[in-house]
Formats: structure tokens, sequence, C-alpha cells
């Protein structure tokens, strides 16, 4: 199916009320929740969490990463991120990752980069997990936890969130979403400094 074909769907699927609801959130938006996600085609944000239209702002790409602080330059995940907080006040941050990652895959058994050059460069800011992870001796699964708790750490490198959360405004959450049932473990919380 054409992405096209199944906006066409959608369009002629609409409810009165899911109309209603669009023409409300024409002049603004003000989610609670910001997820930050892997663009793995697996998952899908609204539909896992239950959201409708409005109610979750949304970051996917591979391997649901935010850069540190002081680490990017001109980093639209980090810029999203300071939007999500500073901007729209979202009260909670969650870091989604997930079981079968194929970002995670390539940190841990290399890619190509006369191949995927592009890729290879994205990876290299996930060396240190990957050091940790061969020292220790990890499964995958277990870099793939290990790598959704680095990512709340980068995120709570940002002083805005820092403040946020210390002043009980904000929490951060990481998940473990299991491709394989659709189960969601909680494997981090932040809900204090």
């Amino acid at each position: 199916m054409k992405a096209i074909e199944g906006h066409a769907t959608f369009k002629n699927n609409l409810t009165p009320a899911t109309k209603e609801k669009m023409e409300q959130l024409k002049n603004g938006q003000a989610p609670e929740t910001f997820l930050i996600t892997c663009s793995d085609s697996r998952i899908c944000p609204n539909a896992m969490t239950n959201t409708d239209f409005g109610e979750l702002f949304v970051v996917r790409n591979a391997g649901n990463t935010v850069p540190a602080s002081g680490e990017q330059t001109g980093d639209a995940d980090a810029a999203t991120l300071e939007y999500a907080v500073k901007a729209l006040g979202v009260k909670e941050i969650v870091v989604c990752g997930h079981t079968k990652c194929g970002a995670v895959g390539a940190l841990m058994d290399g890619v190509d980069s006369s191949q995927l050059p592009v890729i290879s460069k994205y990876l290299d800011r996930l060396q240190p997990l990957k050091d940790k992870a061969v020292e220790a001796k990890m499964s995958t699964d277990q870099v793939i936890i290990e790598n959704i708790k680095a990512q709340l750490s980068n995120i709570l490198s940002y002083d805005f969130v820092k403040e946020k959360v210390k002043a009980g405004e904000l929490t951060l959450e990481g998940w473990l979403y299991q491709i394989e049932d659709g189960d969601v473990k909680v494997v981090d919380e932040i809900k204090s400094l």
C-alpha cells in the first residue's frame, strides 16, 4: 500500500469527533508526554500509548538517541527536546527502546563504513556504550537497556531538564518495548533529583 492511499482511507474515515479535535488543535498543542523512540516500523507510538492527536510529542530516530548537552551542533533531536520542555512544558519524557533493535545490533556488530558511512558516523556517539558492553560481556538485550539508560542520562545533562526535574515538574522514564508481544517494561525512572 502506498502512503497516499492510506491517507485517503484515513481522511475518508474521519469521525465527527476526530474532525472536531483536529479543529481545536489548529491553534496550538499542549501534549503532556514527549516520547523518544526508534524509527523502527514495528513501533506505532500513538497506538502503543493509546493517545490521540495532540497528546503525544514524538521524536523518532535510529536507536532512540539524544546527544548529551554540549555534544550537538545543530542537532534536531536536541532542539526538539528543548522545545518540548521549555515551550510545550511536557510533564514526562519517555525514552522507548525496543527488542530486536537494529541500531544496537549495528553498534555491536559493526557496519561497513564504505557502504554505510552516515550510519557508521552516527553510531560513533554510542562507542562508550559499546566499550562498556564488550567489557561486561552484555547480551544484546542488556545493551538495549543500557542504551535507554544512557539516553536518559544524556537528557538529564541539559540544565533546563535538570531544573524541571528538581522542581518536580518533569519526570523521565525508560521503557523497553517488546516487539514480540507489545509489552512494555519500565527499566528506569527519574522522578526527582
